[in-house]
């Protein structure tokens, strides 16, 4: 019996975490889902990319609480989820600012080529560096909040290294992403309100194995046991 109850403390608390991160995110993220899912994005699509910047601290808040939960076993996932949201913003901000406006140039340069007629052509480096880029911002904010005491060109720059090198898990967490914006588009209530956190999960346990080098000592034996 005690085997049973732990059993389903365990998994009542893990469906807690997710479901509280589902809604945090959320919360915080509000003008990107109304931007994303009520608006045309043919029209406003600078404003979702501008309001995309939300996105970095609630992912910051998001992996603090499945670093709690996983580590340690906390399901203090509120506070610890505004926390690191509070508490990432001044760190996270540029790197953020700096993958949008990479995604920006590559977007308006490949719309470019398209009108001329080199679409095509260019098609294949597009790919190449929106992966890249999206690969190592994903890292990154694992990295920043993990790795306080590096710089933020230092992390990212280990960070497009570590994400080319392990491409195995980089790749995984991209399809998860993708899934995850189809289905938020297609059904934005299943996607936020359920799947968001899960799939994060997915991501951040991908990014913890790309970075297994780049986290403290301490943390590498945990996450050898936790993963």
């Amino acid at each position: 019996m005690r085997g049973f109850a732990g059993a389903f403390i365990s998994v009542a608390g893990l469906v807690y975490v997710m479901l509280m991160t589902n809604f945090m995110i959320a919360l915080t993220c509000l003008p990107v889902w109304v931007l994303a899912i009520l608006v045309d994005l043919r029209v406003s699509w600078l404003w979702v990319a501008a309001t995309a910047i939300l996105l970095s601290p609630a992912l910051a808040g998001a992996y603090a609480v499945f670093k709690a939960y996983s580590l340690e076993g906390s399901t203090a996932a509120i506070r610890t989820y505004f926390r690191a949201w509070w508490g990432s913003w001044k760190r996270l901000w540029p790197v953020a600012l700096g993958a949008v406006g990479l995604f920006f140039v590559v977007g308006v340069d490949f719309y470019a080529t398209t009108l001329w007629g080199y679409g095509m052509l260019t098609l294949p480096l597009t790919v190449v560096l929106v992966c890249l880029g999206l690969g190592t911002a994903l890292n990154a904010w694992v990295a920043l909040v993990d790795r306080p005491d590096l710089t933020r060109w230092t992390v990212v720059k280990a960070c497009l290294y570590l994400c080319v090198r392990k491409a195995g898990w980089t790749l995984l967490s991209l399809v998860v992403i993708g899934a995850l914006a189809s289905i938020i588009w297609v059904r934005p209530a299943v996607g936020l309100g359920i799947l968001m956190a899960p799939g994060l999960y997915v991501v951040w346990g991908n990014c913890r194995r790309t970075l297994v080098s780049l986290l403290p000592a301490a943390e590498r034996v945990k996450d050898g046991g936790a993963w």
